[in-house]
Parts: C-alpha cells; structure tokens; sequence
C-alpha cells in the first residue's frame, strides 16, 4: 500500500495517473500479490503511459477543431460511398504524413470530403500527430486580420507551418487573388 505522503509526491510529479494503476493493485490482492515486484510496476507504468497517451490524443482532437469531431475511419461507410476501403486504411496508418506527402480529397459537394478529411486527421491525432482543421475562407480571413496588425502575418504563418498535417477545407471554392496564393504558398512551403 502507497503511504499519503508518496501520493502527495506522485501528485506534485503529475503521476494521478500511476497512483490510480497502484491503487487498483491494492484493492486487488488475490490478483497482484502473487505477483513479483516488477511485473506489478510494468503494469502500474503501462496505465499510466496509457492514461498519459489517451489524455494527449483527447487533447490533439480538441485543438485541431474537426469541423466533424466524431468522423471515424471505423464507421465509414466505404461501399455507399464508393471509396477504395483498403486505399482509406492505408491513408489511416499516416505514412503520407511520414513521407512528407500531400493529399488533396476532390469531388462533389456532399460526397464526404470533409468527413474522410476529419476521420484521417482524427487517425492522425491517435498516432499522436498535430492537426489542425480549417476552412480556407477562415484562414483567409485570420490572414486579413494578422495583415490588419502589422506583424502578426509571420507569427500566423509559424502557427500554421507547425502542424504536422493542416486541413484546410472549401479549397478553391471561389477564385483566389495574387495575395491570397502567395500566403497559402507560404503556408505550405514553410
């Protein structure tokens, strides 16, 4: 049993997550203490890297905005929508992203573009990428409004370039100006 003043530690380290893993061992004798020292730690360290590892995915998901935050590769619906099933999972496994490759998703309006972009991104927020999701319409506009300040283009510019795959939806939806290609080419050679 882990004394009061050892969980006030783990507490102070940010470890709530290896307190909880060793308090589930003591209220299980029967199962843990036949067990030796360092098998019952691994399991303690493996909750906790666990725990630690589903909190940063919640958090990667919540920060890249999915205009669809509940699109899941799992629970697509390939044959209705005429997508290549294997082509999508191997997209799912982010080895574009590895490879430093783009992705562009065309089609009609109402095929599920937006959809598949925010199931991918989400696959790769679970492998612990950083995404963000954005229509081009707003990105413009946070762009007019960095302009608007002054010295907040560059500022926008490393915000943006710093994720690991930026989805940026609407794409050309409407025609762009000089100004508007040169930002977003800025964007994306950056």
């Amino acid at each position: 049993m882990v004394n009061d003043e050892t969980k006030r530690k783990l507490r102070e380290l940010t470890l709530d997550g290896l307190i909880d893993a060793l308090n589930i061992q003591d209220e299980n004798p029967a199962l843990f203490t036949a067990m030796p020292f360092d098998e019952r730690f691994e399991l303690a360290i493996d909750e906790l890297y666990q725990t630690k590892n589903n909190k940063r995915c919640k958090r990667l998901i919540k920060g890249a905005h999915f205009r669809f935050p509940d699109a899941d590769i799992n629970t697509m619906y390939y044959a209705d929508r005429g997508l290549d099933k294997n082509q999508i999972v191997e997209l799912s496994t982010c080895q574009y992203l590895r490879n430093n490759n783009s992705l562009v998703l065309e089609g009609f309006t109402g095929s599920g573009k937006t959809f598949l972009a925010c199931a991918l991104g989400k696959a790769a927020c679970r492998q612990l990428y950083r995404v963000r999701y954005i229509r081009l319409p707003d990105l413009l506009t946070l762009r007019d409004e960095a302009l608007a300040e002054g010295k907040g283009m560059s500022k926008l510019i490393t915000k943006f370039s710093n994720y690991h795959l930026l989805i940026i939806d609407e794409w050309l939806l409407h025609d762009l100006t000089e100004e508007d290609v040169r930002f977003i080419f800025e964007l994306t050679e950056k």
